[in-house]
């Protein structure tokens, strides 16, 4: 089928990696992007084995090596005291046990790859303003329809445009995303401003009632990605970019340790955000003819096992293979779905038991985490690059 034409809706990490996996395998693509210019926000992003093989099944395993931060330790600490609940030092156990390592990376540094990567297989590849609108299709073809008034014809359709996917509300429902109660800040910090509140291990999450706080290194230890995530009811937009103040921060985690005041009173101002998180089922479906879902689009996941972008890339390389192998869209398509939905589906289900298992667990009586060990391997383990399709 490499005569096809593929449309990509959304320049997301998914929809970028779907894109350049395509192109890997000989395949026409056009990737349309609703925003005037692309960039991503400032924020972390951890690379889990199974991501970074579909990072290196698209050709970044060296900038991988070269980018991202391996963190050689972690920890989870009680909010109240700063005691070590558990530590486990990584160094080289990833690649060892997964065969593959794990990262963090600054989401702009990746997105910049996945863009650079795309655009110099074919510089023409991008087309930005372009906010979908509709689609249309029939036994031959998919013509997308876009808010400026412009419309494109390609052989299949991909929607990748996030939680919100309009090409989701054309094809599958219009049904809106859940607010489930939780908020989260994020937040970055020139490292050496925090020094003193790192000493525990390279990435550690701080577990307390009703909330926790991450942090970790990026940029080879010259930034800290901080994100704390708590049960509120007091605002519920989702954007990224909603400016948050020190004081809305410091309120939420009062009485917490002075490693967690001490890196929230050092975030620059203007380096200050909150999203409020939103839920949605898994659905039976995610492909209508010619037109089919990927990442958030498809799948929306809390962010408690750190996975929705690792799916999202897990995604782009499965169906990229199944567009290849097989000769109709309708059986691609088919193959993608039994390969991807139940994976997805208890990747989806386990990010919100590991939410509530943080925010109902009591440090003082920690015993250790709850089923993440029966957890790892199939999670971690998972190569999208030579998964059976």
């Amino acid at each position: 089928m490499r005569d096809l034409s593929v449309l990509v809706i959304g320049a997301g990490m998914g929809g970028l990696t779907a894109t350049l996996a395509l192109q890997k395998l000989g395949f026409k693509v056009k990737l349309y992007e609703q925003a005037l210019a692309l960039g991503e926000v400032g924020a972390g992003l951890t690379i889990s084995p199974n991501a970074t093989r579909a990072l290196e099944f698209i050709g970044l395993g060296p900038f991988m090596a070269e980018a991202a931060d391996k963190p050689s330790s972690g920890a989870l600490v009680h909010y109240r005291t700063g005691d070590v609940l558990t530590k486990t030092e990584r160094d080289g156990s990833f690649l060892e046990q997964y065969g593959a390592e794990y990262y963090q990376i600054h989401r702009a540094d990746l997105h910049d790859a996945l863009v650079a990567a795309v655009c110099a297989n074919d510089k023409d590849a991008i087309l930005l303003s372009h906010n979908f609108d509709t689609l249309t299709q029939n036994e031959t073809g998919v013509t997308a329809t876009f808010t400026n008034g412009e419309t494109v014809t390609g052989d299949l359709l991909i929607g990748a445009d996030g939680s919100r996917s309009s090409v989701r509300a054309s094809i599958i429902d219009t049904i809106a995303p859940k607010f489930t109660g939780q908020a989260a800040f994020r937040g970055m910090v020139p490292a050496e401003a925090v020094k003193p509140y790192m000493t525990i291990a390279n990435s550690t999450t701080t577990m307390g009632p009703g909330r926790l706080f991450t942090r970790y290194y990026l940029r080879h230890e010259a930034l800290v990605n901080v994100v704390g995530i708590t049960k509120t009811e007091a605002w519920k937009e989702e954007g990224w970019s909603i400016p948050a103040t020190r004081e809305e921060f410091l309120t939420e985690y009062a009485g917490w340790n002075e490693n967690v005041i001490g890196i929230i009173n050092a975030i620059p101002k203007d380096k200050l955000f909150k999203w409020a998180l939103f839920d949605r089922d898994p659905i039976p479906e995610w492909t209508v003819g010619r037109a089919t879902l990927l990442g958030d689009a498809a799948h929306p996941m809390l962010p408690f096992l750190g996975m929705g972008a690792a799916m999202a890339l897990e995604d782009g390389v499965v169906l990229a293979r199944c567009i290849e192998k097989y000769k109709s869209p309708a059986e691609a398509f088919a193959s993608y779905e039994a390969a991807r939905k139940e994976r997805t589906k208890g990747v989806l289900l386990d990010s919100r038991k590991q939410g509530v298992w943080y925010q109902t667990s009591n440090p003082d009586n920690f015993k250790g985490f709850s089923g993440t060990g029966e957890m790892r391997m199939p999670l971690m383990g998972y190569d999208p690059g030579s998964i059976p399709v």
